[in-house]
């Protein structure tokens, strides 16, 4: 992966991800930036992960991170991993607020997951899922090298396509 603007990744928390839904106040404090407007675009994995970590401690983190622009500094958005590693393949996912888009933090948010699935010992393949189409997602990881490798059915999103990368 090329150099590019290092991001801080700071696991969530069930009392980070309380406040964030109870005491936003608490929450910027506790992450030292403001909450963006925009985000997350997508809350309902704010609960999905408060009650994954809840229920299996032992997991933190293989769910949700904070992603932080340590220059700010700025909360730029959220991501993770849809749990812990399966065959040693672990699936990431990743937004970022509307106004830090188009800045190639996208980009150093995905590579700073991959990183720590890599480091962890426990990954040697990542997988994500797009919508079909050419689009600033596809962009962030083709940059990171990885390759598209299926086009599947899901139930949610319709039509994705599935993209590959992995440890040499």
């Amino acid at each position: 992966m090329a150099s590019m603007t290092e991001i801080a990744v700071v696991p969530a928390t069930v009392e980070l991800l309380d406040a964030l839904v109870e005491r936003p106040a608490e929450f910027e404090a506790a992450i030292g930036a403001p909450i963006p407007a925009g985000w997350p675009e997508f809350p309902e994995s704010v609960g999905f992960s408060r009650e994954h970590l809840a229920d299996h401690p032992e997991e933190a983190g293989w769910w949700m991170y904070f992603f932080v622009d340590p220059s700010g500094p700025a909360l730029i958005g959220s991501g993770g991993f849809a749990g812990p590693p399966r065959d040693r393949v672990v699936e990431i996912g990743y937004e970022v607020a509307p106004a830090f888009r188009g800045r190639g933090l996208g980009t150093a948010a995905a590579a700073a997951l991959v990183r720590r699935a890599v480091d962890s010992g426990e990954v040697d393949a990542v997988v994500a899922h797009t919508l079909v189409g050419e689009n600033p997602s596809t962009q962030v990881l083709a940059r990171l090298g990885f390759t598209r490798v299926a086009e599947l059915a899901d139930p949610e999103q319709g039509t994705v396509w599935q993209w590959r990368w992995e440890r040499d």
